[in-house]
C-alpha cells in the first residue's frame, strides 16, 4: 500500500522477533532480524504482493524461506561476497540460483552466465527461464548510462547503474 512501517509498529513487532530468537537460541544477524520483522509486518498488513530483495543473495539468504514465489529475478552476477559465495562467476551464479524454486518462473538480466543459470533452472524444475531481452529487447547502452566506473584507477562494472537501465 506504499505506506512504510511506522516506528510504533517496529516497537511492537521487534520485541516479538527478539523473543523468538532468544527462546530458540537463534543467533540471528541484523539482516535476518530485519527480514523477520518485514515478514511479520507484511503478515500483519495482509500484503497481497511483496517484492523481496536479497541481501547476500541466493541459497544462503534470509529471504530464501519463500517456498513458492510468483517470480524469481536475478538481475546480474558479479564478483561479490566472494568469501561466502565463491571466487568465480560460475560459483557465485550457482549460489545466487539458490532462490530458484520448482514451479516458479525465473527472469534474469543480461549479465549473468546464462549456461550456468539455465542448468540450475532445469535442475530446480522452474516454470520457465526468461531473459530481460525476452521482454525488453536487447539492451542498448547509452553513453550517459555507461556501466563502467572507475575508482582509484581501477575499472569496475557499476551494477546499480546497469540494473537501473
Amino acid at each position: 500500500n506504499s505506506v512504510p512501517i511506522s516506528e510504533a509498529e517496529v516497537e511492537t513487532l521487534l520485541p516479538q522477533i527478539y523473543d523468538i530468537c532468544e527462546k530458540g537460541e537463534i543467533p540471528a544477524t541484523f539482516f535476518e532480524v530485519t527480514t523477520a520483522l518485514a515478514f511479520s509486518f507484511f503478515q500483519k498488513r495482509c500484503a497481497d504482493v511483496v517484492v523481496l530483495e536479497t541481501g547476500l543473495g541466493g541459497r544462503l539468504d534470509a529471504t530464501n524461506v519463500i517456498s513458492s514465489p510468483a517470480l524469481c529475478v536475478i538481475t546480474s552476477i558479479g564478483l561479490e561476497h566472494t568469501r561466502i559465495l565463491g571466487d568465480t562467476i560460475a560459483l557465485i551464479a550457482k549460489e545466487k540460483a539458490g532462490i530458484m524454486k520448482p514451479g516458479s518462473p525465473v527472469l534474469v538480466g543480461p549479465d549473468v552466465p546464462h549456461k550456468v543459470m539455465k542448468e540450475c533452472a532445469i535442475e530446480k524444475g522452474t516454470d520457465g527461464y526468461y531473459s530481460s531481452d525476452d521482454f525488453f529487447g536487447e539492451a542498448k547502452i547509452d553513453e550517459k548510462w555507461t556501466n563502467i566506473s572507475s575508482e582509484n584507477g581501477i575499472d569496475f562494472i557499476d551494477y546499480d547503474l546497469q540494473n537501473a537501465q
